[in-house]
């Protein structure tokens, strides 16, 4: 909003942060008073909370398995080669390399199901490789 267009509205800057500058926990009646925005009924005021926590969980199961699937057939395919595609040792071994960095960032953050079957397959595949390169 510019001066010159005769604009009177005031920018309001609230503070929603949990803790205050000394680190201590913000009380109950603070945050409340912060996180409600004039002019916002509470429908409204909890809709970024709401895209905040949707897009942290955005991944789904299915989608991580699939992503990790597809890394896992890529290095196999570059370990042995595929139909005019010579092999590439070293390239395959980037792609096992991402995937156990994968599995030590992750490590706590995923399923059961999901943690077994990157460690199986981030197992198998330095396996093959170690036998492909003897």
């Amino acid at each position: 909003m510019n001066d010159s267009e005769g604009s009177s509205k005031k920018i309001r800057v609230v503070d929603r942060r949990r803790f205050t500058e000394d680190g201590n926990p913000r009380d109950d009646e603070s945050t409340e008073s912060t996180n409600h925005q004039p002019g916002m009924d509470s429908e409204e005021g909890a809709q970024p909370q709401r895209d905040e926590q949707r897009s942290a969980s955005a991944v789904t199961s299915e989608e991580f398995l699939e992503l990790i699937a597809m890394l896992a057939q890529q290095a196999e395919i570059m370990m042995i080669g595929a139909e005019g595609l010579p092999a590439q040792p070293l390239q395959a071994k980037r792609l096992i390399d991402y995937l156990g960095a994968v599995e030590t960032k992750t490590r706590g953050n995923l399923s059961t199901e999901e943690s077994r079957l990157l460690s199986d397959l981030v197992f198998q595949l330095r396996t093959m490789y170690v036998k492909a390169n003897r």
